[in-house]
């Protein structure tokens, strides 16, 4: 859980939007570990993850990224739908062949 003030239909919201203007990196990689919260603030919600919470750390190009778990599960299916979003489908690249 997070302790964001937002719902999660605000949080995917926000992830949509972030996404699509860069502010937020889309997650291409998995969970490089999890643990108790260190105090360290969630990239998504901005909210500090207190010790009874589970902090997620994704490998992100070279940096690790931080998220609360429910954070990370929205992020992650934002990210997802929106790479399903920009793939060309079969019936598009048959189209675009000579």
């Amino acid at each position: 859980m997070t302790t964001s003030l937002l719902s999660a239909e605000q949080l995917k919201q926000q992830i949509r939007l972030r996404l699509a203007d860069g502010r937020l990196p889309a997650i291409r990689a998995g969970i490089y570990k999890t643990h108790r919260g260190t105090g360290r603030h969630c990239l998504v919600c901005r909210q500090e993850i207190e010790p009874n919470e589970t902090e997620y750390d994704i490998d992100g190009a070279g940096v690790v990224l931080i998220a609360h778990e429910l954070c990370y599960t929205l992020w992650r299916e934002e990210s997802m739908s929106r790479s399903q979003e920009n793939r060309p489908s079969r019936r598009d690249s048959r189209a675009a062949s000579p």
